[in-house]
């Protein structure tokens, strides 16, 4: 089975998150799309708004016409940790025999050179980037993009062993949670 993993804060979850992942689902043939909620981004300061338990239901609410496709999971509580590293780890080992790909916008691409044990993720899944706007060209020029270059392919149709990075380009949604938090 190919399963996607989507991961975030999802505070609040949005259309976009929502594109994504059918975009996703639709051009790598994903079966199942994981929504991989955290507790707090360890590369972000600020406190999500809400807690994990109402943004998990807020999640459910949001995907409901989508519950065949999507499910909602939270994991830190099993691996007493936010890194994503770990709770990917924690998700592939109990079903090793699935396809992993991890899903991501182009702005948080720009970052993942700061992701503890990035270089370990890539060998355990690939990576689905899908453009955001604004973020396009600085994703594509970014450390990340620049140190993964070889494992990298713009064709979705050739996936093999060595691509582990596939940039989408999509129809762009100028959604964020943070900007709705701030108009709410």
């Amino acid at each position: 089975m190919n399963i996607g993993i989507l991961g975030g804060t999802f505070d609040p979850p949005h259309k976009g998150h929502l594109h994504i992942s059918l975009e996703a689902s639709k051009r790598f043939k994903l079966q199942k799309i994981i929504w991989l909620l955290t507790n707090q981004n360890p590369l972000k300061k600020n406190q999500p708004s809400k807690n994990i338990k109402e943004r998990i239901e807020n999640c459910k609410k949001f995907t409901n016409k989508n519950k065949n496709l999507i499910k909602i999971l939270n994991t830190e509580n099993i691996t007493k940790s936010n890194y994503l590293f770990n709770n990917l780890n924690y998700i592939i080992n109990k079903s090793k025999h699935n396809n992993y790909y991890f899903i991501m916008g182009a702005d948080s691409f720009i970052q993942f050179n700061k992701w503890k044990k990035n270089n370990t993720i890539l060998k355990k899944l690939s990576l689905i980037i899908i453009n955001r706007p604004n973020f396009t060209i600085k994703s594509l020029n970014s450390i990340s993009a620049k140190k993964f270059e070889k494992l990298k392919s713009n064709n979705h149709n050739l996936i093999n062993n060595r691509t582990r990075w596939y940039f989408v380009n999509s129809k762009i949604i100028k959604l964020s949670s943070t900007e709705l938090r701030k108009n709410q």
